[in-house]
């Protein structure tokens, strides 16, 4: 058991956060934890809503579990909309209200583990050009029926 003075050093000097500007910046989460991080402005929320919605089996099949992290600054319809699309998939959904932090993002998508994903930000996800074909594939030169049937 930890001495009196002990305690109270501790109780004086506020919540112990390994990295609390990075957490207070991704609604109390690490960068490295993110799946998807909608901005608050700049986006179109009902293509972002229509997307999150779409890819949101998969994300949660890959990236399982997953939880909703939602600013207190997100419009109410939008929160509404998020919570009730987290609790139909089963997921956990929390609105965050931390005083002094300043979050540009209306939405945080994370897991309880650190991942490696190349682009979070759903702005650029959904202004990157999206094209229907099928990427071309490279054509590996095999060998020649003359090599297969003597080498």
């Amino acid at each position: 058991m930890d001495s009196l003075d002990t305690r109270l050093l501790k109780g004086a000097s506020g919540e112990n956060r390994f990295d609390p500007d990075q957490q207070r910046y991704y609604l109390g989460t690490y960068a490295e934890r993110i799946v998807l991080a909608l901005p608050l402005t700049e986006v179109d929320h009902e293509k972002a809503k229509s997307y999150i919605t779409a890819q949101l089996p998969h994300l949660k099949e890959v990236y399982f579990p997953l939880s909703f992290k939602l600013s207190s600054e997100f419009g109410s319809a939008y929160q509404m909309y998020y919570m009730k699309l987290a609790q139909q998939n089963a997921l956990s959904a929390t609105i965050v209200d931390e005083k002094g932090a300043v979050s540009p993002f209306a939405l945080i998508i994370h897991s309880d583990h650190a991942i490696t994903k190349e682009e979070i930000n759903l702005k650029a996800i959904l202004d990157k050009p999206f094209d229907n074909k099928p990427a071309e594939q490279t054509k590996t030169k095999g060998k020649s029926l003359w090599q297969r049937l003597f080498h």
